[in-house]
Formats: structure tokens, sequence, C-alpha cells
């Protein structure tokens, strides 16, 4: 193994070719479920045909509801609606999704009749999943896990639920849409506190669809019955996560460098590793910026610059969380290094991430302090080379790593990239293109 000097001047050049990325995550997600709410016809374009949202798909088809692929990414919707769902008669398999997993368990649980067991694969069911089936059980919810350590397999029998008052001890967009599904299944009310914004996808596709929400404040909601949604036509933009690769990649490129990243998600809940790696020297214009699907949407213009440490103030972090990583990458290359803290819901994640990155970044070389909440190095000079990559099973150090790989060819070998299937398909093929 040998060390590899790093400069924060990249050499690399990227082909002057658009980025497209594949459709919001969260807001696939959240398509089907509202889709399959809906009793009638719903129609989706931008919907991200990856292994997460495909198998939330599959779980509500055993619901009887019907799916059908009209083109690339878009889809119709026959539901029965949520009073004439049917028990699965086998097991839901969520595969890889926590976010289906989760917000299907808050839905199905106030869904009175309904028997299910919901499952995933074997980096799910490592997953937490107390902090669902807490609140659930005080809202009257019969849900239970099949093990010991409350994760999963899940198995519910959907019941009328209660009204419903939780303050979250953490800012969770999955736990809020868990409750939101369930309060609207059991047609009860929901007032929900959190103590900093967490992503409002689930909110704003309820005001999408004229729903009412009434705010005490921006982290402080409530939410009243009836909860009568008729279908539309669903335009799912590009995910931010997805596309936050290519903006690092875009800003480690040589001087010159422009990277141009088309139709965006921006959700102000979403927008913070923007702003982080713009408070960090980063040069990102935001361009046609515009609405659609109750999201505000935008093309992105990426330049390449000279980074430098900041430090990550605690109300970013509920928006950057899923970007840490490859925030991370960044910091490698940025003046005085990086440090990330009041992290700790990363250990959550498809893997524990900030021990996940810690024994990655070490490989490289790196000094890094391991915190609860998170990890710090000083300025790099140098890396090392041929270091063997862990993924952990968890798709977003495959693709941080690789993004590193192509900035300065370290001849990394990354263990297992196959979990880049469940969120990003074609990442390879758009990276090649742009580095070859």
């Amino acid at each position: 193994m040998q060390n590899m000097n790093i400069t924060r001047k990249s050499p690399l050049k990227l082909a002057n070719t658009p980025v497209s990325v594949p459709g919001d995550k969260s807001l696939s997600h959240r398509f089907v479920i509202f889709s399959s709410i809906i009793q009638g016809g719903s129609e989706c374009t931008g919907f991200l045909e990856a292994e997460d949202p495909l198998h939330t798909m599959k779980c509500f088809s055993e619901l009887g509801v019907h799916f059908e692929k009209i083109g690339e990414s878009s889809y119709k919707v026959s539901s029965p609606g949520i009073k004439s769902w049917k028990s699965p008669n086998k097991s839901l398999d969520f595969g890889n999704g926590g976010t289906g997993i989760r917000l299907s368990a808050g839905i199905l649980a106030g869904s009175p009749g309904i028997l299910a067991t919901l499952t995933g694969d074997a980096s799910l069911q490592k997953r937490p999943m107390n902090r669902i089936l807490d609140p659930l059980r005080k809202m009257g919810a019969k849900i239970a896990s099949m093990h010991s350590d409350g994760k999963a397999p899940l198995k519910l029998e959907g019941v009328q639920l209660k009204d419903y008052f939780y303050e979250s001890p953490i800012a969770s967009a999955q736990v809020k849409s868990c409750l939101i599904f369930a309060a609207m299944a059991s047609g009860v009310s929901l007032e929900y506190k959190e103590p900093e914004l967490s992503r409002d996808h689930t909110e704003n596709m309820i005001r999408f669809l004229g729903g009412e929400i009434e705010y005490l404040s921006a982290t402080h909601f409530r939410l009243k019955p009836p909860y009568n949604f008729s279908g539309k036509k669903f335009s799912i933009p590009g995910d931010i996560s997805s596309a936050s690769f290519f903006i690092v990649l875009g800003l480690l490129a040589g001087d010159g460098s422009i990277l141009h990243i088309k139709n965006i998600g921006l959700n102000p809940s979403r927008i913070g590793i923007i702003e982080v790696l713009k408070l960090m020297g980063g040069k990102i214009h935001i361009v046609n910026q515009r609405e659609e699907c109750g999201e505000i949407t935008g093309d992105l213009e990426v330049f390449g610059s000279e980074l430098h440490r900041i430090n990550i103030e605690e109300k970013w972090i509920p928006s950057i969380i899923d970007e840490i990583p490859i925030l991370t990458i960044a910091g490698i290359f940025s003046k005085a290094g990086f440090s990330i803290e009041n992290a700790k819901e990363l250990r959550a994640k498809e893997s524990d991430r900030i021990h996940a990155m810690v024994v990655n970044l070490k490989k490289l070389g790196i000094q890094v302090i391991e915190k609860e909440d998170g990890y710090s190095f000083e300025e790099i000079t140098d890396l090392h080379t041929g270091a063997e990559i862990e993924t952990f099973m968890d798709h977003r150090i495959a693709m941080s790593f690789s993004i590193l790989n192509a900035v300065i060819n370290l001849d990394l070998k990354i263990d297992d990239v196959s979990w880049v299937e469940t969120s990003f398909p074609g990442f390879f093929d758009k990276l090649k293109s742009l580095v070859s």
C-alpha cells in the first residue's frame, strides 16, 4: 500500500454533459401509499424504479392495489381505497427499505381488520423499530416485534386508533409520517411536535391533495379528519440525496468545471447539503426554480471550488443526515479538515454510518477521532492507495467512496456495490460518463 498526495485543486475535468438523477425516493414511497389510500385512479411520472420503492409498491399490491407501468418511471394506479384493502396472503417484504416498512406499519396498524407481517432483508432487520412501535401502541395499535429487541419482522392487527399527541425526542420524518398515516387510516386527530424540522414530504403531499394542516409553530402541527383525497397526477422531481454525490463531484473538479444537474427537488427541509457546502466555500447556483407536486424544484449549476472546514451547526443535521457520508468525502479535500457532531441518528441508518465511515477513513490512513455522535479529522495531505472499503450493506457508503475514487484514483477495492440499486440504479454509468 502506497501513499498518494492530495491537493485541494483537483486536476479532474468533467464531461460537459447535463446530469439527471432518479426520482426522489422519499416521494416515491409516499406516492405508493397515498395512491393506495385513494379510491380510484392516480398517475405518476418520475417514480424511482429502484429496489426500495419497488418493494413498497409490491407490498401494497398484496393489499389489492393495482399498479401498471405506462412508461419509463411512469405508473397508473387503481385502488379499491383504504377501507377495502385485504389482508395479504404472505409476509410483506420491504427489502432494504426503512422508509417503506416504517410508514407502512403506521397505515396498516390504523386499518381495522388488516392482519399483516412486515419484514425485510438482513440489513433492514438490524434497524431500530421501537421508535415507531412505542408511539403506535400508545395510539392503541396492536403491533409487536417478533424478536425481543424491537426489530423487524413486525406483526400487526389493524385496529381503530385514538386521537394522539406526541412530542418526539428526535427529528425523524419516518416517525412523523408513520403516525400521520396511522391517524389518517383510523380517521383520528394527531398533534405532533419535534425538536427540529424533519423532512416534510408527507405534509406537502397532504396539502397537494387538498388536505389541511394547522401549524402551531414550524415544528408543531395538528392534523384532523376528514381525510378525503381524490386521485391526481403526481410529478416526482430528482432526489437531492442522489444528486449530492454529483454535487460533491462537481465541487471537487478542477478550476473551470461546471456541472449542470437537472430537475432536482429542493424542499427546504432537504437542501441542508447545498447550504452547508456553500458555507464550506462551494459555488452552487439554483436556476429555473418552480413548484411541482407541492415541492420546490429547480436545476443546479455546480462549479469547481476550494473548500474549507466549518462548524456544522446542530440545526443542519436533520436536513443533511443522509448526505453526511458524501459530505465527509468533501471534507477530505477541505482546508483544515472536517468535523461532524450531533449526528447520533447516523448510527440507526442502513448501517451504523459513524462506525462505517470511521473504519473506512482509517483504512485510507486518516487519523479520525470517533465520537458517539460523529467524528472529526484534521487537514489531509495524503491517502493510502489500494484500500479495501467495507460498505456494511449500505448504498451511501458504496457511492461515497466511489466518488472519492473518481476524484483521485486510489485504486479502492469496494467490497459490494450491489446495494446501490436500492436507491440509484444507473449510478455507475452516470459517473463513468462524466469522468471517463
